[in-house]
């Protein structure tokens, strides 16, 4: 019984890395093949490439990016269709009991963190063995350009590594930090949970090889902020430091995007241009544009299924399965003028409430003008220049020497481009920290960082402002995701979440 068990619980975690249905996906590199690839420039971008697109499978896994970020913040008041396990999950149900046969659950989904680490393996050995390689397999006419070709790939793996690890940093805390390659990874050593200090110390690390070795953005290239650049290592080291709490590293670090001239806000009348993807303020995001990135439109497992309805969504429920807190709406954007809400937003007549919908993803697509096959085309926008405006914005009134006047400058202007011409003036401290949050809510609504800026806020301000926890229940931990019981049986040094080791259920 207990080899049966343990054959199971190993089944189980195989099937955790299977992302919700597509329609084409593109394959990593096999590490079946690392003896005979690593031969050429071509060998070296694939398998670079294969890190984003491991990145685009962990997001996308039971809408990850988005019920991270987003679902249990303070946007979305009630899952009322789809899977209804997402309430739990927005709710902070998170250590609910769940059959580890039932490895469909976003509630076990979102627990493990396999995903992340698939993709974190990709960026290791990219770095093992491209650093092997000779500069004379990479394209350049000269050895100069070689090697500045071979260091832009190692670039972009120390970017992906370092963009991984942040951001489980930031979801389960403490976690396995793993720097090498392996290649015999079923028996790699089993690690214990590293401090998330020195995880995030490791992220600033590999952020500045990433620098050294990547330029700023190429206008003309196809791939523009769907790989890395050194815009997205500094907006990338913007949210670290602010994370962190070193806000005038952060103000440093901001001001190099903003001043980089490679990105010019979008115009408000503009404004769904931004979720098409590579638009002029785009900094880093993840591409999902084309065939054989996009996910099945109608599929609840996905930020499509889930928000829309007809007609953005054509045979879409009547009201979305997410329901968006109007409460919420209604406070933040509250000036009619607002062109985020005007352009974003749409009030339903169905329901007894007047939902809200958000239409930031309804760039659907028939595949081969089929109506019956329709994919989600939009790009996961990640950081764009809006966000980091704001993001100094914060830091500005945070770090220890408040520019309060600064802040508010970079606030009115992110206001002025959503068609806000009542500036804000006279605020201090806390009610400057508050309206920058608010601010960053109304621009950047369901775009997977509200509810990693609340906590934020609530360190800053020690005043209670994450739903579903108190103020004492935040300063022990609750907001770090626990981790599934099924990742013991593969790492028996593996500790559970502290705030969750009593409420496993």
């Amino acid at each position: 019984m207990k080899t049966k068990y343990f054959l199971l619980c190993v089944m189980g975690l195989i099937f955790l890395n299977i992302s919700c249905k597509k329609f084409l996906d593109q394959k990593p590199r096999s590490e079946a093949t690392d003896q005979t690839t690593w031969k050429s420039d071509g060998d070296a971008n694939a398998s670079v490439a294969a890190c984003y697109s491991l990145i685009r499978s962990a997001f996308n896994a039971s809408i990850t990016y988005y019920a991270y970020g987003d679902l249990i913040a303070d946007e979305f008041s009630d899952v009322v269709g789809g899977d209804p396990a997402y309430r739990d999950i927005m709710q902070m149900n998170w250590g609910v009991n769940i059959a580890f046969t039932n490895t469909y659950d976003p509630r076990i989904k979102q627990r493990v963190y396999t995903n992340f680490y698939t993709a974190i393996s990709q960026s290791n050995r990219c770095l093992h063995f491209i650093q092997d390689m000779p500069a004379s397999a990479f394209d350049g006419s000269s050895p100069e350009e070689q090697q500045a070709r071979k260091n832009h790939y190692l670039g972009e793996a120390y970017f992906t590594r370092a963009f991984n690890y942040f951001y489980i940093a930031r979801v389960w805390g403490d976690v396995p930090l793993v720097t090498v390659y392996s290649a015999d990874a079923a028996n790699e050593k089993q690690l214990p949970r590293t401090p998330q200090k020195e995880v995030l110390t490791q992220v600033v690390s590999d952020l500045k090889m990433a620098r050294q070795y990547l330029d700023w953005k190429d206008d003309g290239s196809v791939e523009k902020v769907v790989r890395a650049d050194k815009g997205s290592v500094f907006a990338l080291m913007a949210h670290v430091y602010a994370w962190k709490g070193e806000y005038d590293s952060c103000n440093a670090v901001s001001d190099s995007v903003i001043n980089s001239g490679s990105y010019s806000l979008v115009d408000g009348n503009d404004y769904m241009n931004i979720y098409k993807g590579q638009s002029s303020e785009g900094i880093f995001e993840i591409a999902q544009s084309s065939a054989s990135e996009s996910m099945n439109a109608r599929d609840v497992g996905t930020i499509t299924g889930v928000t829309l309805t007809a007609p953005y969504l054509s045979g879409g429920p009547t009201i979305p399965a997410w329901q968006i807190n109007t409460n919420l709406t209604n406070y933040l954007y509250s000036d009619t003028n607002d062109l985020r809400f005007k352009k974003a937003f749409v009030v339903l007549s169905n329901g007894s409430n007047n939902p809200v919908e958000c239409i930031k993803y309804s760039n659907i697509q028939p595949v081969n003008n089929n109506p019956a096959y329709l994919i989600a085309s939009n790009n996961i926008i990640v950081f764009r220049l809006a966000g980091i405006m704001l993001l100094k914005a914060e830091a500005l009134a945070a770090k220890p020497a408040p520019d309060d006047a600064g802040a508010l400058l970079l606030v009115n202007a992110v206001r002025y481009r959503a068609g806000i011409s009542q500036p804000l003036t006279g605020l201090t401290r806390n009610d400057l920290l508050y309206a920058i949050a608010d601010e960053r809510g109304r621009e950047l609504f369901l775009e997977g960082h509200r509810f990693f800026d609340l906590i934020r806020l609530e360190k800053l301000t020690g005043e209670q402002q994450v739903p579903n926890m108190t103020h004492g229940e935040f300063t022990a931990g609750k907001y770090f995701w626990p981790v599934d019981p099924t990742l013991f049986i593969t790492n028996s040094n593996l500790t559970q979440t502290p705030f969750w080791a009593s409420r496993m259920r």
